[in-house]
């Protein structure tokens, strides 16, 4: 007999004791609570199902988008129903833009994770320049004169995506469909804006974009069509290989130039340059990362390569909040309600006293 059938049986019979007729004895009161004690302790606590694990996260979230605070925190007291999202749906979230703007993604930039959103500075120092040299036992070496380090400010700007409208409905009819919705529809918002001030924001009133920060390669294509071989040797050595040799050395382009890379051929103008069955999106043995907001024109400033390493994205997780908006004008009366997302995010190339990490290549006009 299991435990919970053991559990049955007991109570069972505490409950003919209590509904039995005549009086209820102080002996049978006793008997009654040894009973239910000895059932107490079969009451052994066991793992939920993924019914009972689904059914609770499905109500956990209604709770959440309803505005109920539970744990979460408010963003700030005068945003009435903007509260941090959970956890995962925070993940998804990032993952989502990173599929998108490939300079969110941990895997080729350095990326910081703030839990408040408070300016800090990050330690500098030039690898470039840094060398050593011998010193001999017992002697008074003068001292070297290397770069010295300096700080690099990091704030925290809110993005804010378009208004998303739901009906109410499938916040009690479909928990997977909104929050799918939710986190593709956020992603992509955040994307595109926080995606092109990472390529071309000046840095002042919001995050430095890689094209401000990068320096000259001192290379400019010969004609407006495209780059050649050679030019893209002469960027891809214009950077220290102390920067080379990282692991998140790449180029940075968009899909438009990267195919015209791709259709470079050898000086017989016969073979590709480039692998056309596995070139794994490489070009000189570094990544290819893809960005829709990198320019194509010509004079604009069309491919980056260097350590991407260098280049710091700071994200505040409590800064990643849903605002739900029930009762606006125009869409109460449809039984609907408006979600917006919020993120903040900051970003600066790690590059002190004229260092070059990252350079770019310039279109012809």
């Amino acid at each position: 007999m299991s435990n919970k059938e053991k559990r049955a049986a007991l109570i069972a019979q505490a409950n003919q004791l209590v509904n039995k007729p005549g009086v209820f004895t102080k002996e049978d009161r006793a008997k009654f609570e040894s009973l239910m004690s000895l059932a107490d302790a079969l009451n052994v606590e066991t793992e939920p199902s993924v019914e009972q694990r689904n059914a609770e996260d499905r109500q956990a979230f209604l709770n959440y988008m309803k505005g109920e605070k539970r744990t979460y925190t408010p963003m700030s007291d005068g945003a009435e129903g903007a509260f941090i999202v959970p956890q995962q749906f925070y993940k998804n979230l990032l993952t989502g833009i990173a599929q998108y703007t490939e300079l969110m993604d941990e895997a080729n930039v350095n990326l910081i994770t703030s839990e408040k959103g408070g300016a800090i500075r990050l330690p500098q120092i030039d690898l470039s320049t840094i060398s050593s040299n011998i010193v001999a036992d017992n002697v008074d070496a003068p001292p070297i004169l290397n770069p010295q380090f300096s700080s690099l400010l990091l704030n925290a700007f809110t993005y804010r995506t378009n208004p998303v409208v739901a009906q109410l409905n499938l916040e009690t009819d479909s928990f997977e469909a909104i929050t799918d919705i939710l986190t593709k529809a956020f992603s992509v918002g955040l994307a595109r804006g926080i995606g092109a001030d990472l390529v071309n924001g000046v840095g002042a009133t919001g995050p430095q974009g890689v094209l401000t920060a990068a320096a000259n390669s001192g290379v400019t294509s010969a004609v407006n069509t495209g780059f050649s071989a050679s030019e893209l040797e002469q960027i891809y050595f214009s950077v220290n290989r102390a920067y080379r040799v990282s692991p998140k050395c790449a180029w940075l382009m968009h899909d438009t130039t990267y195919k015209q890379i791709r259709g470079l051929v050898d000086t017989a103008n016969a073979r590709p340059l480039l692998d056309i069955v596995d070139d794994k999106e490489l070009l000189f043995g570094k990544r290819i990362l893809i960005s829709p907001d990198m320019p194509t024109a010509g004079g604009s400033k069309t491919l980056c390569f260097g350590d991407f390493g260098q280049y710091q994205v700071r994200v505040i997780k409590n800064g990643a909040t849903v605002l739900r908006k029930s009762e606006a004008i125009g869409f109460v009366e449809k039984y609907a309600a408006l979600y917006i997302g919020f993120l903040r995010v900051d970003a600066a190339l790690n590059a002190p006293n004229g260092a070059k990490p990252v350079v770019y290549g310039t279109l012809h006009v």
